[in-house]
Order: structure tokens, then C-alpha cells, then sequence
């Protein structure tokens, strides 16, 4: 019994763990433009970054 509850304790801290680090992502949805010989091509852009809290 006393071994299921420490089990249980580490595995809901690795659980808050993977959620709070997990939070720091963010997610941008854009498009490109490039101008060539041809005119401008527009292509999707999607990127997934790690915020680490300091300035970019």
C-alpha cells in the first residue's frame, strides 16, 4: 500500500513536470512570401518554438 501511494506521488510530479514544460510552447502559423523571377510565391510557414522566459 505504502509503495502504490510513492509511486503515485512521483508519478503525478512527472505529470506536472511534462505540463509545466509543455506550457512554455508556443506555435506561429504564417505565410512567406518570396519575390522571384516569376513573381511572388506565398508558402505556409509553421513553427514550434521552447520560450525559456528571457528576451528573444
Amino acid at each position: 500500500m505504502k509503495l502504490k501511494k510513492i509511486i503515485s506521488i512521483i508519478l503525478l510530479l512527472f505529470v506536472f513536470f511534462i505540463l509545466e514544460s509543455c506550457s512554455s510552447m508556443h506555435t506561429n502559423v504564417g505565410l512567406d512570401m518570396t519575390f522571384g523571377p516569376n513573381g511572388p510565391r506565398v508558402t505556409p510557414s509553421v513553427g514550434v518554438n521552447m520560450y525559456g522566459g528571457g528576451r528573444w
